[in-house]
């Protein structure tokens, strides 16, 4: 496995083209990125592509409500995380994920594929069109081996994409990302803080401070804010940067008030 560096947020073009060989077998690509960047997928596509390699996309379904679905960008395996879609984060689970394919790789996907038909009165029905059956075959032929039951998660995700509806989440997307763009424009606008995440935003992006971001997130937890995610944590080259989220339950006035204790503490 090769990771790629990034740029400004965003994968690094050159750095995926040189890193891509006939031995790749598939190329991953987080939309939004770690960063919360908006990632060209369609070019991330061709190079996958032109290798002979998959392009598996690890998308947030919130962010899907306002972008381009992946298999409209070249995508052939789309896969993520369901927590946001009406689940608590529980403290790190549980939650549901999902997966699609291309129709020509569903044959190879794990699990069950339920398709919709009609019964003999005309009813509409559900029935079970594809199923693996790893409890059925050699272990060695099996996509997966292992189960666990999420549906309770699954079911409150289904209810909120129906509370929302095909207008509501797009709604929902535009919200987050003009939360997330103005928190940016208010923090940068402070001394000594630079945007780290350039560029189109959906509810997440990455600044750079004047001083530790592990700072700054243990003196804002004393005055009842979680700041955002030190990402010194993962690499001493990123220590003055901070990774921050806007959800739909903040208010204007909230994010005021956390640019005004970040003005503070900045001096």
């Amino acid at each position: 496995m090769v990771v790629v560096p990034d740029d400004g947020g965003l994968t690094d073009p050159a750095a995926l083209r040189a890193a891509v060989d006939e031995q790749t077998a598939a190329v991953v690509v987080q939309q939004p990125s770690f960063f919360g960047a908006i990632e060209d997928l369609a070019a991330a596509a061709e190079v996958a592509h032109a290798a002979g390699a998959l392009l598996i996309v690890v998308a947030d379904p919130v962010a899907l409500g306002l972008l381009a679905t992946p298999g409209e960008e070249g995508a052939d395996i789309c896969v993520g995380e369901g927590q946001s879609l009406g689940n608590y984060p529980n403290f790190g689970g549980p939650g549901f994920g999902f997966f699609a394919a291309r129709k020509e790789l569903v044959r190879r996907m794990p699990g069950r594929i339920v398709g919709e038909t009609t019964d003999a009165q005309g009813r509409r029905g559900f029935v079970l069109t594809l199923q693996t059956r790893e409890q059925h075959i050699r272990r060695e032929n099996a996509t997966s081996n292992i189960c666990s039951n999420h549906a309770l998660n699954a079911l409150a995700g289904l209810v909120y994409l129906s509370w929302l509806g095909k207008q509501g989440l797009p709604a929902l997307g535009l919200q987050l990302a003009c939360s997330a763009a103005y928190l940016r424009e208010q923090l940068t606008a402070l001394p000594g803080v630079e945007p780290y995440t350039e560029g189109p935003i959906v509810r997440e992006f990455a600044v750079r401070l004047p001083l530790k971001a592990g700072e700054l997130v243990a003196a804002l937890v004393e005055r009842g804010y979680l700041a955002g995610l030190d990402l010194g944590r993962f690499s001493s080259e990123l220590d003055r940067v901070l990774l921050l989220a806007v959800s739909e339950r903040r208010t204007r006035a909230e994010i005021d008030a956390f640019v005004e204790e970040v003005r503070v503490h900045l001096g």
